[in-house]
């Protein structure tokens, strides 16, 4: 199916946004393993998959992607002041999720640069709390989470906007994931 380029790079920020979250579902599992809601977290990734599947051109039904957005509302971690640190990433995780179906939802959305700013703070937040720095700056500090999510961006720009979109670039990016053995924190993924 040929697209107009405009349908085609919308259709290549909802994929990158997609990779993105899904990099994280690693973070949005252990935090749903902290709390006793395993269900909550194959909930989740059942909705990422349907944005993987829309992507591909498996799903159109609109109608299922927005009862999807309705399905992740309840399962947004809501941070309260005695919360643990895991809450945060399960959050950015869903924020991420969110931003992929509201821009299938709304083609007028672009949420691209905001969604690839969240995970690399995210990822610099991690660090910074686990080397007890103070902040983690980039510019003057490295550190291989940080730049395996830089390294990650960088793909994921390079191989949606490389052909058409079509099911053969979303199997390849979701075997590049599979390549993965943890989440963009190193949590590992079982």
């Amino acid at each position: 199916m040929a697209v107009h380029s405009g349908d085609y790079e919308h259709w290549a920020k909802i994929a990158f946004i997609a990779g993105l979250a899904d990099r994280h579902w690693g973070n949005y599992a252990l935090y749903c393993e902290t709390i006793n809601a395993e269900a909550q977290a194959q909930q989740w990734r059942k909705i990422l998959n349907k944005v993987w599947e829309y992507l591909a051109g498996q799903l159109s039904s609109m109608k299922n992607l927005e009862k999807a957005l309705l399905q992740l509302e309840p399962l947004t971690p809501e941070p309260q002041e005695d919360d643990n640190y895991g809450i945060y990433p399960a959050l950015d995780a869903c924020l991420l999720l969110t931003s992929a179906l509201q821009m299938i939802l709304d083609d007028s959305i672009d949420d691209t640069e905001t969604a690839a700013e969240l995970s690399k703070a995210t990822v610099a937040q991690f660090i910074a709390l686990s080397e007890g720095l103070d902040e983690f700056d980039p510019e003057h500090h490295q550190h291989d989470l940080y730049d395996q999510e830089l390294a990650w961006h960088t793909h994921l720009v390079k191989n949606t906007h490389a052909r058409e979109p079509n099911a053969d670039i979303i199997k390849q990016l979701r075997r590049d994931l599979a390549d993965f053995d943890s989440s963009n924190l190193g949590i590992e993924l079982s």
